[in-house]
């Protein structure tokens, strides 16, 4: 930046920040003071001197938001640099930010936010009234736009990996790349191709592992619909165990399938599902996985 100001005029802040989202929006909260006084931005704020940045996103949303996070992943790294003026002295100031997506949060109603808070539609952001670091956050989100059903019946393989009581699933993304719910690992099953030999080749391209097939499958039909398009699926849902004992150990963690897309895995608990606290695609599954 170019700006001429002495020394003591060029301000840098270091901070951490949250992409909360539920139901295809983003909560924002509207800044009080500073250089984006009135815009609207993700909540975080400054890293205290002895914070990690996980503690100050934490402690920050708690603060603005009332939001106790439980469980957040990196995304990135964002900088903004900009000239603004207070009481008509201009200072130059320098924003670095690490974003973060909350993945797990409370309401905390005992707390009173500090801060105006509201949702936004990802379909109806105004960018002009967001901060900086809003607006690079909105568009960097993943989006899973591409994928609709066909107008055929497609026979699907699901495996049923468990672990104390916790369910192996992917996430499933909507068109705004916001989490709507999970599947276990699954495919199409090719012409010419068993069940048991898809759900093998699937858990091999997405898991780089062996798997062992413990019991019969569990035979469902699916009817759907995904953004106003029919969906229809025979499904073999096989209880697995999985080769790979390093994979029991990740709470979390991420795979990469061979078209390049990548999405996120996790050991959820089964009760979460029959407790309506997550959602398992596809439903039918819900009560039935307990007994496998």
């Amino acid at each position: 930046m170019k700006s001429g100001l002495p020394i003591q005029d060029k301000i840098i802040r270091h901070g951490a920040y949250g992409v909360v989202l539920q139901d295809s929006q983003i909560l924002l909260t509207q800044k009080k003071s500073g250089p984006y006084q009135g815009l609207w931005g993700l909540p975080g704020g400054s890293i205290e001197f002895g914070e990690t940045p996980e503690e100050t996103l934490k402690r920050e949303l708690l603060e603005e938001s009332s939001l106790v996070i439980r469980g957040v992943e990196f995304l990135n790294i964002a900088t903004a640099t900009g000239e603004y003026s207070k009481n008509g002295q201009p200072y130059g100031f320098h924003q670095i930010g690490l974003i973060y997506r909350v993945i797990s949060w409370v309401k905390q109603s005992n707390v009173i936010p500090e801060e105006e808070n509201r949702w936004t539609s990802l379909n109806n952001i105004t960018h002009q009234e967001l901060t900086p670091f809003a607006r690079h956050a909105v568009a960097n989100l993943p989006t899973n736009k591409a994928w609709r059903p066909n107008n055929t019946i497609r026979g699907k393989v699901i495996g049923l990996a468990k672990h104390e009581n916790r369910l192996l699933v992917c996430e499933v993304l909507n068109d705004d790349g916001v989490l709507k719910g999970w599947c276990p690992i699954r495919g199409g099953i090719e012409f010419a191709e068993t069940a048991q030999e898809a759900l093998k080749r699937e858990i091999q391209e997405e898991l780089r592992c062996d798997v062992s097939i413990t019991n019969d499958p569990i035979i469902c039909e699916n009817i759907f619909e995904h953004h106003g398009v029919k969906g229809h699926e025979i499904i073999f849902a096989f209880p697995i165990r999985l080769e790979d004992p390093a994979i029991y150990g990740k709470n979390r963690f991420q795979i990469h399938e061979h078209k390049g897309s990548s999405q996120w895995v996790e050991w959820i608990p089964i009760e979460h599902f029959e407790q309506d606290k997550a959602v398992l695609f596809p439903s039918i599954l819900t009560n039935k996985i307990a007994a496998i």
